[in-house]
């Protein structure tokens, strides 16, 4: 008889051993704390939206009705719109992740982002983070000027995004989006030592920082480097001011691990353009995903 209890105590610790892995993926959603696989976590990345009329469409600006597009197409594949802290939050093992995350983001703060971006995240139920450039955003907060041609979002705008808890803030520098000839963007100049270039960039990062949380009530944690320009002199500074997440401008599909904070560094993002049609840029930025979950 007890060896008869013995065998199916075995026997029932070989099947929780089984059943284990799909109880931590309750209702769809994964699971904080355990062993986990890498997550891919494709990143979109938008710039300016104008009207089609503006005559200003390109590279790097594109119509409201091609954003609405993407973003339907997104959660028509299944794929559920992340924040970086919620990603950050999942890293450090303190959150969950949807099955299929994406991470829609915002480089510069224009006013369009306010103005066309926002309204159709909120009609969808949607997410995404806006990495700012502070001295602009700190100009067009001084001035009745919102023309969303140039403009950028002033510090009212941000904290109604923010508040909606749709959007989350993130810093893009306070003024070192530049392409020279003095500085491009966060980049170390020839000859430049290693002290001066970590002292200006501190300053100008929690200069950033201190005027977005005065605007939003949330200090930043996401960075996004301008350009893409990565010095590798500027991560001892970005991780003195917390910044859990950065992104570059590289176009892959990168893969988060719990427990591996160099996970969130330097991830790969698509750039948007206007000439690209919805289902076929996204739809194979999705399967790069679906590949790299595979693996």
């Amino acid at each position: 008889m007890w060896y008869l209890g013995k065998r199916l105590r075995y026997a029932l610790l070989a099947l929780l051993a089984i059943l284990l892995p799909a109880l931590l993926w309750r209702g769809g959603v994964r699971q904080a704390g355990g062993m986990q696989e890498p997550v891919p976590l494709p990143i979109l990345m938008y710039h300016h939206i104008l009207e089609e009329e503006s005559g200003q469409l390109g590279d790097y600006v594109i119509s409201p009705g091609q954003f609405e597009s993407d973003m339907a197409f997104l959660k028509r594949s299944g794929y559920t719109t992340v924040l970086p802290r919620e990603v950050v939050a999942y890293v450090k093992g303190e959150g969950e992740l949807p099955e299929r995350p994406v991470m829609v983001t915002f480089d510069d703060g224009n006013k369009s982002t306010y103005v066309y971006a926002f309204p159709i995240l909120e009609r969808l139920g949607m997410k995404a983070a806006l990495a700012v450039i502070g001295i602009h955003s700190e100009q067009y907060s001084l001035t009745a000027d919102g023309n969303v041609s140039y403009a950028h979002a002033n510090w009212e705008d941000l904290s109604a995004m923010q508040r909606s808890g749709l959007i989350e803030i993130g810093s893009h520098t306070y003024d070192l989006h530049d392409l020279g000839p003095a500085r491009r963007g966060t980049l170390r100049n020839p000859g430049e030592s290693r002290e001066s270039y970590q002292r200006l960039l501190y300053d100008d990062l929690r200069l950033n920082q201190q005027l977005l949380a005065a605007a939003t009530g949330e200090t930043p944690c996401f960075f996004a480097y301008p350009y893409g320009f990565i010095d590798p002199d500027a991560d001892e500074v970005l991780g003195q001011l917390g910044f859990g997440l950065t992104l570059g401008v590289a176009e892959r599909v990168d893969s988060i691990r719990q427990g591996d904070p160099d996970s969130l560094k330097k991830l790969g993002r698509f750039n948007r353009p206007h000439s690209a049609d919805t289902e076929a840029f996204i739809g194979a930025i999705l399967s790069q995903a679906g590949e790299n979950k595979a693996r």
